[in-house]
């Protein structure tokens, strides 16, 4: 009888770890992490090192080359995401979806291909748009085809040890860590050179009997914060001159930095924000003059970032070397708030103006530059996509 585990990563502040409500006697659950402070009644914890990795790529080292603690003891591992949550028996699962094959995962619903997935992942900042049309340009080098299959990554199981899933693993984490940290971008690609064969699950990796998902900790979400400067603002990923963490507190969101140029215009950007109220924003630079906010709306006394970026724009006579100082408090919204205000977004129409106009301009966009790519011999990006520009026009 087959030894089974199952196995999730915890990187940083990402994720809650999920206790295991229905815990089977035959099944061993590990979670390995970095971080000290997480503790559990049902999971047996590993303390990991970061190996010269950041939090990202660390859980996904653990993710596809597993750890010899579960390695060298168990014949069959169930990768899950930390916000997984099994409803129904682990073992029924693997034995009902691990058939002819080593692997088994689930199709991606909505695409077929890496190369419609880099346009999502750019569109929405999965990760910057170097790494991805770095990714791209690799794989159309490879001759790699268009429509070649996508599989989602939450949950998959594996025979660890069989020697075509160590090579499509090892090769998996070097594209990682090479490429795109984004692992949709590659796995097909080493899957298609390494000839792994996949058991499909036929089911949606979101609704399904097995298992629910819940949100990953909003707090990791709202981690990183981009700092553009320079007076062309419509072209956006050009000026970028920072991308970095923020300082955290009891919800106040602090950014502490120095002016590289002399410019008149700085561009806050803070990443993946839909549906976060902010408050108390603070600016200490003696040479601001006004601010101005994109992509928010005021709806029940409060101020509330309703894209996935929420923007601050600073106007002053800014002078290189100056230092600047930023604090704002954001909060994410509690369900009822959440539920009230997404009522009020479907009814709202120049939103819903917003909306249509800024994804028809970056799928466009995006389209002509991919295409760009996977049609020339010798490709070179004519410009960066300009996030900004429908903005400007609405103003």
């Amino acid at each position: 009888m087959d030894k089974i585990c199952v196995y999730t990563c915890i990187t940083g502040n990402y994720d809650d770890l999920q206790e295991i409500e229905n815990k089977e006697k035959n099944i061993d659950y590990y979670c390995f992490t970095n971080n000290k402070k997480i503790k559990s009644n049902t999971w047996k914890i590993v303390y990991i090192e970061q190996d010269g990795l950041d939090n990202q790529r660390l859980s996904r080292k653990i993710k596809m080359l597993g750890h010899p603690i579960i390695n060298d003891a168990y014949d069959i591992s169930v990768w899950m995401d930390a916000n997984v949550v099994f409803n129904k028996s682990i073992v029924k699962f693997v034995n009902t979806y691990l058939k002819k094959n080593s692997f088994a995962s689930f199709r991606h619903g909505f695409r077929n291909c890496i190369y419609e997935e880099a346009i999502e992942c750019i569109k929405n900042r999965k990760d910057s748009k170097e790494n991805i049309l770095k990714t791209i340009n690799f794989l159309k080098k490879e001759n790699y085809p268009k429509d070649n299959g996508l599989y989602e990554m939450t949950v998959f199981i594996k025979r660890h040890n069989d020697e075509k899933v160590k090579e499509t693993m090892k090769l998996w984490f070097d594209m990682v860590c090479n490429y795109s940290k984004r692992d949709q971008l590659s796995f097909m690609y080493c899957v298609w050179k390494t000839g792994l064969k996949i058991d499909d699950i036929n089911l949606s990796v979101w609704t399904n009997e097995w298992f629910s998902t819940n949100n990953h900790n909003y707090k990791k979400v709202l981690e990183n914060y981009r700092i553009y400067y320079g007076d062309d603002q419509t072209d956006f990923d050009y000026n970028l001159d920072e991308q970095k963490e923020y300082k955290i507190k009891d919800n106040v969101y602090q950014i502490d930095t120095v002016i590289p140029t002399d410019t008149d215009s700085i561009m806050v950007e803070l990443t993946n924000v839909p549906c976060v109220k902010y408050e108390d924003l603070k600016v200490v630079n003696k040479s601001l003059n006004s601010i101005y906010f994109f992509n928010t709306i005021e709806f029940n006394s409060a101020s509330i970032f309703y894209n996935d970026n929420g923007i601050i724009q600073l106007i002053g006579n800014f002078k290189k070397n100056q230092k600047l100082k930023i604090s704002v408090k954001m909060i994410k919204l509690n369900d009822i708030e959440l539920i009230d205000f997404i009522e009020y977004l479907a009814t709202d129409n120049i939103l819903q103006r917003d909306n249509v106009e800024k994804i028809n301009y970056e799928l466009d966009s995006l389209k002509t530059e991919i295409n760009q790519i996977l049609s020339s011999k010798s490709w070179k990006i004519t410009k960066p996509i300009r996030y900004l520009s429908n903005l400007s026009k609405r103003k």
